[in-house]
C-alpha cells in the first residue's frame, strides 16, 4: 500500500523558499569564493563554456556583478515598500476629527462598570 504524504500550503512554500535561499548561497559561494581561490578551474570552465555564451556567463560570472546585484536589488525593495505607502496614505480616508467625539472620563468609567 503506498501512503501519500501530504504537507501544508505553508510548508510547500517554506520548502521552496529554502531550496532558493540554498541555490543561491550555493551559486554566490562558486562566483565570489571558489572561482577567486581557484584560478585554473576558471580556465577549465572557459574552455568548456566559452565567455559570452548563455552557460558561459553562469557558470563563471562575474564577481563584479555578483556584488552589485544585491545592492540594486535592495533599493528595489526600499522603492517598492516607499512606492506601497506613500500609495496607502494617498489612497486611504482621512481619519474623522477627534473634536467629535466625547472623551467625557466618568461616562466611559460608568460604561465599564455596566
Amino acid at each position: 500500500m503506498r501512503r501519500v504524504i501530504t504537507i501544508g500550503k505553508e510548508k510547500a512554500i517554506g520548502a521552496l523558499i529554502f531550496i532558493f535561499a540554498l541555490l543561491v548561497l550555493v551559486y554566490y559561494t562558486w562566483g565570489l569564493v571558489i572561482l577567486q581561490i581557484f584560478p585554473d578551474l576558471a580556465t577549465g570552465i572557459d574552455a568548456a563554456f566559452p565567455p559570452g555564451t548563455i552557460l558561459g556567463g553562469l557558470f563563471h560570472p562575474s564577481p563584479d556583478f555578483l556584488v552589485q546585484l544585491p545592492i540594486y536589488l535592495g533599493v528595489v525593495l526600499i522603492m517598492v515598500i516607499a512606492m506601497w505607502i506613500g500609495w496607502t496614505m494617498l489612497t486611504t480616508p482621512a481619519p474623522e476629527p477627534l473634536e467629535d467625539f466625547d472623551f467625557d472620563e466618568e461616562e466611559v468609567a460608568e460604561k465599564k462598570e455596566e
